[in-house]
């Protein structure tokens, strides 16, 4: 999601994307399926912010199964975007 289209999205009501996963982005992340996770196609799985107990994690998860296919540390304040984001002073 673009800069602009994420501030949009948080004037209306928050949402969370579950954002499909290419086979190309778990190629890049050194994931494969068909070693490490038999029977799942990159169809199957989705991309999304979650809150654990050490912060906010961008995972890839198996929705069907919330199996976790990877995560990684992701924003501060995750979701949240304080209205002095991007002033100068």
């Amino acid at each position: 999601m673009s800069e602009e289209n994420e501030i949009e999205a948080q004037s209306e009501n928050p949402v969370v994307e579950r954002e499909p996963v290419t086979a190309e982005q778990l190629a890049d992340l050194g994931i494969s399926l068909t070693r490490d996770f038999p029977g799942t196609t990159a169809s199957d799985l989705r991309r999304y912010p979650v809150l654990t107990e050490g912060g906010w994690q961008m995972v890839i998860k198996n929705p069907p199964t919330l199996q976790t296919i990877h995560r990684e540390p992701w924003k501060l304040l995750g979701p949240i975007r304080l209205t002095s984001h991007g002033l100068e002073i």
